[in-house]
């Protein structure tokens, strides 16, 4: 577990197995297809997601392209929910790009993980990285995908607001 608390700002990431799978509601939705989907490889790959088969939690998603191994990632797709408590639809656009006038904190550090383990994490945190938006609170699930077991393509989140 990595746990960073700064000025009453918590940031927890955890990592998510069989033993320890993750709790929330939503996230318990996408684990469990995650794991139906991926059958007996280490992780699904984007084509094997449907999100018709999700489609309750999908105003919550959120689907990152992996770009240049870890070094940035584009947001394929943005739920309407998390557009709502960000206050901004995120879709098309890199990460990089979204907080390039704000601190980018321990987040980043967390879709990195995702992609340098090729395991997935949860993390609690607020939205301190978004300007006004620092009362949200919230965890999320962070599901690696890929056409193959050594690269991940892209990371599947689900929010759960606090």
């Amino acid at each position: 577990m990595v746990e960073i608390i700064v000025d009453d700002k918590i940031y927890r990431r955890e990592d998510v197995g069989p033993d320890k799978p993750p709790i929330h509601p939503h996230a318990r939705v996408l684990y469990d297809y995650w794991l139906h989907k991926r059958a007996d490889r280490a992780y699904p790959a984007w084509r094997d997601i449907d999100l018709l088969d999700i489609w309750k939690i999908a105003p919550c998603l959120i689907i990152k392209d992996v770009i240049d191994g870890g070094k940035d990632f584009r947001n394929r797709y943005w739920g309407t929910q998390v557009a709502a408590r960000a206050g901004f639809d995120g879709t098309g656009r890199t990460h990089l790009d979204l907080y390039k006038n704000q601190p980018l904190g321990p987040q980043m550090k967390s879709y990195q993980a995702v992609v340098d383990s090729r395991c997935p994490n949860t993390v609690y945190r607020s939205s301190t990285f978004i300007a006004g938006r620092e009362f949200i609170v919230y965890n999320s699930l962070n599901l690696p995908l890929g056409d193959s077991d050594r690269q991940v393509d892209q990371i599947i989140i689900v929010i759960d607001y606090a």
